[in-house]
């Protein structure tokens, strides 16, 4: 007995040496990591992921990540088996499809909580194999095809929007306009999935805190996301879910709801000739694919709904508006092409898909090029190589299996393939120049489409794609017709915030209709 004392009391004294020497060792490990040892980056990041997370947590990641790849090239190492890969030739095997190289557990990290365990999405999920069974059943209710049948619930929408920012034109009140948009983002996904509008524009106000709900699960996913098994330690805790712990989001709260809402209600009394939406969809394929498509994951697709139509839409919309706004010539030339189409009638008030698609097309340079300089994401698509490895291009080093890599849109964006002058808003270079062929347009317009990231890339694309793009291209060439908008202070910058999407806020306007009277 007195021996096992005499060697605790050791142990316990020479704690301190042992504890130093496992940490040496560890980081020792981390930093000559096979395979990312000759790639640039801080020095912290190759001893520890905590580096990764201390920035993302500063709220400027994609800042940092841009002076570094500007001072050491296209490969970045941020982390002990992180690289941050600005290469486009590279970009394409690992976002290329049926390349095998699968999300990481950043994404699980996002998997919200219903009665207390996580709920994989579309989005959120690691498993390709399950990702593609899920998708299949539903995938063609995001075509922009069945989209457009969606407009009268756009447009009803819109309209809703237009009533309330006509009370503050009426009492010439300053408009908040960044929480306006994202009201708006948020009723159309409630009218698109539920055929029933969250109530956000009704109320002018985070209903049920749910905009609050998401940002701190965003600004928690971003950090904890860098070191994912603190996720483990907290909201995931095994142990909550033992003593009751584990809660319901607000999100899947109100999807829950209102799922639970259309299924009695298909039980008791259907709607006749009721205009298919979302839900109807989802409800559809679990008939037709029982056994892919549960109750559960209904649930699940709504969810994803909520989730990708919302906060991205609004910062999208909130960034062309500003940098409109911040640039007049581009918004005098855009007003100008706006209210010479209507006065031709080649367009309408709300403008249609159609329309934006087909006689607007300076609208259409003016929305790319504010997605290129403001994409709603801010952090790094993460991917793992898989068992091949990967030879990185342009001289790169060969990563081993399981390494993390991965672009971040904002770096993307900045690439060569956009021109020289890669941090001014410039729409025309979505256009053709005068001294340039047809060919030689649309082989530049290609690459730079190539190199876009808004919504991720490959088989992983934000299958919500199109639903933001149809919220924009309707709501922004409308808004340009029916208002005069100019900056509350026309010095005053927008704050933002990178907690995984770039938020945005101080962007106060005052409206005002058109001298000339516009139909409304």
């Amino acid at each position: 007995m007195a021996i096992i004392s005499e060697a605790l009391i050791s142990i316990w004294s020479h704690l301190p040496a042992i504890l130093v020497t496992l940490a040496l060792v560890h980081f020792t490990r981390n930093y000559l990591k096979p395979g990312v040892t000759s790639i640039p980056g801080p020095f912290l990041a190759k001893l520890t992921n905590l580096w990764r997370f201390i920035d993302v947590a500063n709220g400027r990641a994609e800042v940092t990540l841009y002076n570094l790849h500007q001072k050491h090239g296209d490969y970045v190492r941020l982390g002990p088996n992180v690289v941050s890969v600005r290469n486009l030739d590279a970009l394409k095997t690992i976002y290329g499809i049926n390349k095998g190289y699968q999300k990481t557990n950043f994404y699980s990290v996002q998997q919200q909580l219903a009665k207390g365990r996580p709920t994989p999405t579309l989005f959120t999920t690691t498993d390709e194999v399950f990702h593609a069974a899920i998708k299949r059943p539903i995938s063609s209710a995001y075509s922009m095809s069945t989209l457009t049948e969606f407009e009268p619930f756009v447009d009803k929408t819109i309209h809703t929007l237009f009533g309330k920012l006509d009370e503050l034109v009426a009492e010439a009140k300053v408009c908040d306009i960044a929480a306006w948009l994202q009201y708006y983002a948020f009723d159309v996904i409630g009218e698109l999935t539920f055929s029933k509008p969250l109530g956000f524009l009704e109320k002018g106000k985070d209903i049920d805190g749910i905009i609050v709900a998401l940002e701190h699960m965003l600004d928690y996913s971003g950090k904890i996301g860098q070191m994912p098994w603190l996720d483990y330690l907290f909201i995931k805790n095994p142990l909550k879910s033992l003593f009751g712990g584990g809660s319901t989001g607000a999100v899947a709260r109100f999807a829950r709801a209102r799922l639970d809402e259309r299924l009695n209600q298909k039980s008791t009394s259907p709607v006749a000739n009721k205009q298919k939406d979302f839900l109807d969809r989802f409800l559809e394929a679990r008939n037709e694919h029982p056994n892919i498509v549960s109750d559960n994951q209904v649930f699940s697709y709504t969810i994803s709904n909520m989730n990708a139509g919302s906060d991205t839409t609004a910062i999208s919309l909130r960034a062309i508006l500003y940098y409109a706004l911040k640039n007049p010539r581009a918004s005098t030339k855009l007003q100008q092409e706006l209210t010479t189409a209507l006065e031709e009638n080649r367009i309408s008030l709300p403008v249609s898909w159609k329309q934006s698609q087909e006689q607007l097309p300076y609208l259409d340079a003016v929305i790319k090029e504010a997605l290129r300089l403001h994409p709603a994401v801010g952090l790094m698509l993460e991917r793992v190589v898989p068992a091949e490895g990967l030879q990185l291009p342009g001289g790169g080093p060969f990563l081993p299996a399981g390494t993390i890599v991965g672009a971040n849109p904002w770096i993307v964006h900045r690439s060569h393939v956009f021109g020289e002058d890669v941090e001014s808003f410039v729409p025309e270079r979505w256009l053709k120049m005068d001294t340039e062929s047809e060919t030689s347009f649309q082989d530049r317009k290609q690459k730079m489409m190539r190199a876009t990231f808004t919504f991720g890339a490959g088989p992983r694309t934000c299958i919500g794609k199109n639903i933001s793009l149809l919220e924009i291209y309707k709501l922004i060439p409308s808004l340009f017709l029916r208002y005069k908008i100019e900056f509350n202070d026309p010095n005053a910058e927008w704050e933002i915030v990178n907690a995984w999407f770039v938020r945005q806020k101080n962007m106060d306007v005052r409206l005002t209709h058109h001298s000339e009277p516009i139909a409304r």
